[in-house]
């Protein structure tokens, strides 16, 4: 009851993180480039040994029927999302996921569900990129209660500096939803992790260069990140593409 009394008492006391519809818009493009190369096709898409298809720019998770997984199923909650804000979503789309497995995605190239879904979510960037801005919202009360007191009193101070200007927006909400809260315990190499709490604990108070600071302190959790890895994960190949999307922050 303690703990959620906290989690109440923050989400009440932290200052929102107001994004213009400038910058919403300007997220989405940017989301949109780093996780599907702004291809439209990659809006729909079931990689490789998932049992799940991953959507939007987010890649929010969708399961089909009977399946389950570790990871929350994110979808659903951006239809309803996009459906408070007057979007017309197909009614078909409302339910699980159409398609059984991957084989069945992978089989309807032409299918017309995978063409509206896509036609859905190009048109609506800016929406899930605000989207994306209210899961930061609301993971950030959790990540503080992580905190002892005063490292939380001077993560604060970090994120009040990280707001004040759209660089440091987005490198909050993308970075979460890039390599997630930092919060479970599995995904960590040598009990180290590499979430935004890791880099809001490791940054430097510096609110001159505040988004450089992020940037330099996520670089090197990464890097440390691929350093801990076990070989056979061969993580080194993805490291010069993390490393430049964290480079990105930097860019207005």
């Amino acid at each position: 009851m303690h703990y959620f009394f906290l989690c109440f008492f923050l989400s009440c006391s932290l200052s929102a993180m107001e994004i213009s519809s400038k910058e919403a818009e300007s997220f989405g493009k940017r989301i949109y480039l780093n996780e599907c190369g702004s291809k439209r096709d990659r809006l729909v898409w079931w990689n490789v040994g998932e049992n799940f298809a991953s959507l939007g720019i987010g890649h929010f998770i969708w399961y089909p029927k009977d399946a389950q997984g570790p990871y929350e199923e994110t979808f659903p909650g951006l239809l309803a999302f996009l459906k408070e804000r007057g979007v017309q979503v197909p009614r078909w789309a409302l339910g699980k996921c159409p398609w059984e497995s991957r084989d069945a995605f992978s089989n309807h190239v032409q299918d017309a569900k995978k063409s509206e879904l896509q036609d859905l979510l190009s048109k609506t960037l800016s929406l899930q990129a605000r989207f994306i801005g209210r899961r930061f919202e609301n993971a950030l009360p959790e990540i503080l209660l992580s905190m002892d007191k005063e490292t939380r009193e001077t993560v604060l101070k970090k994120l009040d500096d990280l707001k004040k200007t759209s660089q440091g927006k987005f490198a909050l909400i993308d970075y979460l939803n890039f390599k997630g809260t930092g919060l479970v315990e599995t995904e960590r190499y040598a009990g180290k992790g590499w979430g935004l709490k890791q880099v809001l604990e490791e940054m430097a108070l510096n609110s001159q260069s505040s988004i450089n600071e992020f940037a330099e302190t996520a670089k090197r959790l990464l890097r440390e990140r691929v350093s801990n890895a076990p070989p056979e994960r061969n993580e080194e190949r993805w490291l010069p593409g993390w490393l430049s999307r964290v480079d990105r922050y930097l860019k207005s």
